[in-house]
């Protein structure tokens, strides 16, 4: 006689932030230890009625997928789903077969699709390396973007202990200007055994702030002085009395007058990276466009400022 199926979790979309983050480290969780959920109200809190979108739609049915679900509510736009998985099989020869591809027809957020994924292709016991592509937003509005992704999830990932998952980004995909589509592969080595004990209460000082611009060609001057004039003014609240302590700027061309995009890195001495970023998406008119790169740079660097205060992974000795 098959073994009965247990009884569903029920999670309610709207709990904290009631979002789409409780979705995807559900479906994650359910994925790895096959224990059903049943989630109402998905993302119950965000504007524009919630339920699913895209981005969501394509992680649940890939690891629905992965892990011989049974998916109720699967639709866009969707308020409640029931996603029922399996056990884990011992091999995973077709959905893990070294080589997987994810394609969006819109701009959703690579990074986010990632995020719900990459718990299972790194913990449900796969033995070869995988090659990931995934197709749709690199720069989207509201999410995460392949540079935060490549400049401080993968590195903090790897000083926790997970093998270093590489990025290769082929194209950028947009939700400002004109929306395109874009793609990045990630190579992934699942651990082989469970991840050891890790401790980040000690970040120890600020010794390097990055810039990453991407924005109209004709906006790199004026980028780069605002951002030379503001790590001069804000040099000791980014590093007190840290010697030899750095800053560096790089600039790439977004390709479009309204697509410009800042992320500010910190790195400690210890590895730790904080990271604050933003696709600026605001209307831009001609009149306003002096007022935007300022703008972005003060309230990137405002984010940043705040969160190294805030004592995150247990602020400096």
């Amino acid at each position: 006689m098959a073994p009965s199926t247990p009884k569903a979790i029920h999670l309610e979309g709207t709990t904290l932030e009631g979002g789409g983050q409780l979705l995807r480290i559900a479906l994650g969780l359910s994925s790895l230890t096959a224990k059903p959920i049943h989630i109402t109200n998905i993302r119950g809190k965000r504007s524009g009625g919630g339920g699913l979108k895209a981005q969501h739609l394509t992680s649940m049915l890939w690891l629905g997928q992965a892990s011989n679900a049974r998916i109720s509510g699967a639709g866009l736009k969707s308020k409640g789903i029931t996603f029922t998985p399996h056990p884990l099989p011992s091999t995973h020869p077709d959905i893990l077969s070294g080589h997987v591809s994810i394609s969006q027809s819109t701009p959703g957020s690579i990074a986010l699709v990632l995020q719900a994924i990459l718990p299972y292709l790194l913990f449900s016991g796969a033995k070869d390396p995988v090659q990931l592509r995934i197709t749709g937003g690199t720069n989207v509005s509201n999410s995460p973007s392949i540079d935060y992704v490549e400049q401080v999830l993968l590195p903090m990932l790897s000083l926790i202990g997970i093998p270093l998952v590489s990025c290769t980004l082929h194209s950028r995909g947009w939700s400002t200007g004109r929306t395109s589509l874009g793609s990045a592969t990630f190579s992934i080595t699942p651990l082989s055994r469970p991840l050891p004990a890790f401790r980040l209460t000690d970040r120890g000082p600020i010794i390097n702030v990055r810039a990453t611009i991407i924005a109209p060609l004709d906006t790199e001057r004026e980028f780069r002085d605002n951002l030379d004039v503001m790590f001069e003014k804000r040099h000791t609240r980014f590093f007190g009395c840290t010697p030899d302590a750095e800053t560096s700027i790089s600039f790439s061309p977004s390709h479009h007058e309204k697509r410009f995009y800042l992320l500010l890195v910190a790195t400690t001495s210890t590895g730790t990276k904080l990271g604050r970023d933003w696709l600026y998406d605001y209307p831009i008119r001609s009149s306003t466009s002096a007022q935007i790169i300022p703008n972005i740079v003060r309230k990137v660097s405002d984010d940043l400022l705040l969160e190294i205060a805030h004592g995150a992974f247990g602020g400096s000795e």
